[in-house]
């Protein structure tokens, strides 16, 4: 196992589901996300088919994070919306 995905097993991740456009709820429930495998993740990362958000705060974020993530943190989501569903890519998001 490489160094990254030892990293990776970590992390809980999910992937997000897309919201209608439209509608910006006053917070993502993301308790409701469907929930990815790590294998399921290596492939989709590796082939970059993904967007990576790591949502935790900015001083996680700066300890380490997977490679290529962008960071949104949890509380500012909402805030993010519009540019998060704007990716062509799903969206993947992780915590620790």
């Amino acid at each position: 196992m490489t160094p990254l995905f030892r990293y990776l097993a970590a992390f809980a991740l999910f992937a997000v589901p897309a919201m209608a456009a439209g509608q910006t709820p006053a917070a993502p429930d993301l308790s409701a996300a469907p929930r990815i495998t790590l294998e399921e993740f290596k492939k989709i990362h590796d082939a970059n088919a993904v967007l990576v958000v790591d949502v935790r705060d900015a001083e996680s974020f700066a300890q380490g994070h997977i490679p290529g993530a962008i960071l949104v943190p949890l509380a500012q989501v909402t805030q993010q919306l519009k540019q998060l569903k704007a990716s062509p890519k799903p969206i993947v998001t992780y915590c620790a």
